[in-house]
């Protein structure tokens, strides 16, 4: 008889803690879905030529609070997926102009392009025109 009421209370305690389990995954998945929610797309031109400047372009996005960077060789279009509590679409942009690429934001130094790879020189003159300069006093350092 008392081996019964042990059998039982382990095999309530074991269905207890399954149940405490199968609830916490519950939380978790929610977590989640609510992080996904949070996290916003955009994409803006980026200037450059080749998989070098790819990488440096998708790096200086990522060190800015980018979750994801994507930059497309033949566009020119890097696709940035982040967190606006954590970052912007501006501070990203500012960024990849700091590595040396101008974008639809920011005109990168000149200083810096200078320094890129000879493969990475691409042609400037289409940059956009509402650009601004990472030197410029005026703007925001976030």
């Amino acid at each position: 008889m008392v081996h019964l009421r042990v059998r039982l209370i382990l095999i309530f305690a074991a269905l207890f803690t399954f149940g405490l389990q199968a609830q916490s995954g519950m939380v978790k998945k929610s977590a989640k879905t609510t992080t996904a929610q949070s996290e916003k797309t955009e994409t803006f031109l980026v200037l450059g030529n080749c998989g070098m400047c790819q990488r440096i372009i998708e790096k200086a996005a990522l060190g800015a609070g980018a979750v994801k960077a994507n930059w497309d060789v033949d566009t020119d279009q890097l696709t940035v997926v982040f967190d606006p509590a954590k970052t912007s679409a501006d501070v990203i942009q500012k960024a990849v102009a700091q590595s040396g690429y101008d974008n639809v934001g920011y005109k990168a130094p000149d200083a810096v392009y200078n320094d890129l790879h000879g493969c990475c020189k691409y042609d400037r003159s289409g940059a956009p025109s509402t650009a601004k300069s990472c030197e410029d006093p005026e703007v925001p350092k976030n």
